[in-house]
């Protein structure tokens, strides 16, 4: 228990350490009065890992806003819970098939400029809500097949290449809380764990929204 106690402690360091400095995106979050404490101490490390990731192009995302900034304010406007979430149905998306997917035949709802920024990365910001709209593929059953088989939602919408990369971290993830739990290490096992869980979140919601945005059958 005591190890467990250890983790708001060291984020609330690093959180110390970067109040003030402002260089990045996510410190604008971290410094929103509106942030709770409990978002910041889960803002922290994204806004540590910018100080890598924007130092070179190597890292760079191809969405816009980055995954980075996309997870800081999820988790800044949809709390923890839903945030963390949506961070890593984003995470997920953010593969190879990434362009097909927002721009290709897969997806019909906006213009190519619209789905393009001015910087040719892909515009994929949060959204407030759900889509109300239903096409060819139930959300609903999407996202049970998620909840059975974590990424078979997504194949079932369509779109195999974010099934098979969110299955795969799903599995990843689940595997690296077991080992490390099992070894003893609890922190870093509680982590891998609380990240399981979001990706298994994220799998749900992913394959939900993947359904509505699913092209109609012929």
């Amino acid at each position: 228990m005591r190890k467990f106690l250890r983790i708001p402690v060291y984020a609330l360091v690093l959180l110390g350490f970067l109040n003030g400095q402002a260089k990045h995106p996510a410190d604008t979050v971290l410094a929103s009065d509106k942030t709770s404490l409990a978002e910041k101490i889960l803002i922290s490390p994204i806004a540590l890992w910018q100080r890598f990731s924007y130092s070179t192009p190597l890292l760079a995302c191809q969405f816009y806003p980055s995954c980075s900034n996309y997870a800081a304010q999820s988790i800044s406007e949809k709390g923890v819970l839903k945030g963390t979430i949506m961070a890593a149905d984003r995470i997920v998306r953010c593969n190879p098939a990434a362009y097909h997917y927002h721009v290709g035949d897969n997806l019909k709802s906006v213009s190519r400029q619209e789905a393009l920024h001015t910087d040719g990365r892909l515009v994929d910001r949060v959204q407030t809500s759900l889509l109300s709209q239903q096409n060819g593929k139930s959300p609903k059953l999407a996202a049970a097949l998620s909840v059975l088989i974590p990424g078979s939602g997504r194949i079932y919408a369509g779109r195999t290449w974010d099934g098979f990369f969110g299955f795969l971290t799903f599995t990843l993830s689940a595997n690296l809380a077991y080992e490390h739990l099992n070894s003893g290490h609890t922190i870093r096992g509680g982590l891998f764990s609380f990240a399981t869980l979001a990706f298994y979140g994220g799998e749900i919601l992913g394959a939900y929204k993947a359904a509505q945005m699913a092209p109609p059958d012929n």
